[in-house]
């Protein structure tokens, strides 16, 4: 989910790419901020890069 976020993908993309919800995208996200401690997309993609899990 990262990886499309990081590629520009919105919401919606993402959604119909892996065939969940939008919902369920946001609650991943959310998730995905909270363990990165963050509170954006761009700072999402920017900790998980320096981090090594993105690249």
């Amino acid at each position: 989910m990262l990886r499309l976020v990081a590629g520009g993908a919105s919401n919606a993309d993402v959604a119909h790419r892996l065939h969940i919800t939008d919902a369920t995208v946001k609650s991943h996200l959310a998730h995905v901020f909270s363990k990165l401690g963050v509170s954006s997309r761009t700072s999402a993609v920017s900790a998980a890069r320096g981090l090594g899990i993105l690249r």
